[in-house]
Order: C-alpha cells, then sequence, then structure tokens
C-alpha cells in the first residue's frame, strides 16, 4: 500500500510512541467484506501492527450525523469501544445500546456488534482496541507487516 506512516514501525514496536489520529492509518472501505467493520465515516489504523504494536489493534472512527458502522465481529478477538464525543446507538449481540462519552462496550470473540448510528447533530468519536489484532483487517486494507 502507497500510504505513508511517518514512523518506522520497527521502532515504533520497539520504544513505543504517543500517538494522534493523525499519526494513523487510513483505513480503506472494506464493506463488501463480510465480518469486517465498513461504513461511512472516517476510520484510522493507530497502535496497529501495520504501526508497530505487536499484540493489540487501536483504532479510530469519527462519524457525522447519517453516518454508520456495520455490525461485525472478529472471531479470536476480544474488542472494546470507549465513546469519546457524541451519542450514538450501538449494537451489542441482540441489544441496541445508547453510546455516549465515557461509556465502554465490550465485545467478546465472535459476537457480533457495530450498526453504530449518530444519535442527533454532533459528530461521534470512538477509540476501539483489540486483543489479539484482527489481523485480517491490515491485510485485506493492503498493509504489509
Amino acid at each position: 500500500m502507497s500510504v505513508k506512516f511517518d514512523h518506522d514501525p520497527k521502532v515504533v514496536g520497539r520504544e513505543g510512541l504517543v500517538f494522534t489520529l493523525e499519526d494513523g492509518l487510513p483505513y480503506p472501505e472494506t464493506k463488501r467484506v463480510p465480518g469486517l467493520p465498513a461504513g461511512t465515516g472516517t476510520r484510522w489504523y493507530i497502535a496497529t501492527p501495520p504501526t508497530g504494536a505487536r499484540l493489540v489493534g487501536v483504532h479510530a472512527l469519527a462519524l457525522k450525523p447519517g453516518e454508520e458502522s456495520v455490525l461485525h465481529s472478529h472471531p479470536l478477538s476480544e474488542e472494546v469501544i470507549v465513546c469519546v464525543k457524541g451519542h450514538s446507538k450501538i449494537t451489542l449481540g441482540e441489544k441496541v445500546y445508547d453510546f455516549k462519552p465515557g461509556y465502554v462496550l465490550y465485545a467478546p470473540p465472535g459476537v457480533p456488534h457495530g450498526n453504530m448510528r449518530v444519535v442527533g447533530n454532533e459528530e461521534v468519536l470512538v477509540i476501539g482496541t483489540q486483543a489479539p489484532a484482527d489481523t485480517r483487517m491490515y491485510r485485506i486494507a493492503g498493509y504489509d507487516f
């Protein structure tokens, strides 16, 4: 993939890095791949295997009103998603929950989650972490690591 990451992933893997969202790699659209996160909005790979992390995957998602994510799951990964900004509805398993700043979603391996829809007129920002990282996402997106 021809996207530039401004840090050496090998150095990040040894020394660490304090990331900003702008440091992350763009998360290309994967809506045609069943079971993987997709939908509208802006996504970034932050601390992930392509950026130097080894065992976790940290991602960010920003949704504007009218944008939404799709329901997906990670067969081998647990995921924790923290709402940083805005209000949305989010699906976990068979239930739909309000999701507001300070709320934390935990999805065990294989449990569908997502289908996030913005409530109101404020952008939603969430940060998600998977362990172990779901490397299918990065490989399908064309990132080599």
